[in-house]
């Protein structure tokens, strides 16, 4: 089970941003979520793609993007709609920055989605390796495991089993075995975690870069960080 953060909580902590009461500490999964959640912030690689948009018309830098943001200063409104606080800006063209070691525009985006619902990545929990039958069949009677004539498993199977009838006729029953399978597999498991992993280091990266430039106004990013091997807990 994927945990659900509280949106409340984020909410609450950015409400008094840029009214002069100081800088808001926020680990770096709260604020994501303040900035696309409560700020509806939204991830633009365009900047990615135009050097013109880069000082000099170089190649693209996450670094100077924040900077330049950070020199306007000021949010325009009109039209009835309001554009996301400047911080939220700012966090969300971090995200769209995502090195590729850290999984590039697709783990952007999905950092992106994961905080807009509060979730962080389903790393299955609980999730063992099951054997069970590879299909089932229903009937009048109720239902049951599929079941397979064994001589197709060919050298490994075996041989239909001899019988005399009732009207004393040889015939020759199949051998029926039941096909199974194991869900979800290992490896299975073991990707949904990798995803956490690179979601996890996603959130290092984004986080250290935003400590690092200095460009958000109100908010201080902490150290704090989501846990690493929340599995491991579960197993001890």
């Amino acid at each position: 089970m994927t945990k659900v953060l509280d949106f409340s909580q984020a909410s609450v902590a950015l409400a008094a941003v840029g009214v002069g009461r100081g800088m808001r500490e926020l680990a770096i999964e709260d604020a994501l979520v303040w900035a696309f959640a409560t700020e509806r912030s939204g991830i633009d690689f365009a900047e990615e793609r135009d050097p013109d948009s880069y000082a000099g018309g170089g190649s693209a830098d996450s670094v100077w993007t924040l900077m330049k943001r950070g020199r306007l200063g000021c949010r325009v409104d009109g039209g009835g709609y309001s554009e996301p606080h400047d911080d939220a800006q700012m966090i969300s063209s971090q995200v769209a920055a995502l090195s590729e070691g850290s999984g590039g525009r697709k783990m952007a985006l999905q950092v992106a989605e994961l905080a807009r619902v509060g979730m962080r990545p389903d790393w299955m929990k609980d999730a063992r390796p099951r054997c069970v039958a590879a299909e089932w069949k229903g009937n009048r009677h109720g239902g049951g495991a599929a079941t397979a004539d064994a001589a197709d498993l060919g050298s490994a199977g075996w041989k239909a089993v001899p019988r005399r009838n009732r009207k004393g006729v040889v015939v020759h029953d199949p051998v029926r075995y039941c096909p199974v399978i194991y869900t979800p597999t290992a490896r299975t498991i073991a990707a949904a975690r990798r995803n956490y992993l690179q979601w996890w280091g996603a959130l290092l990266e984004i986080g250290a870069h935003l400590r690092l430039t200095g460009v958000l106004s109100g908010i201080k990013i902490t150290d704090e960080m989501p846990p690493l091997h929340p599995w491991r807990a579960e197993s001890s």
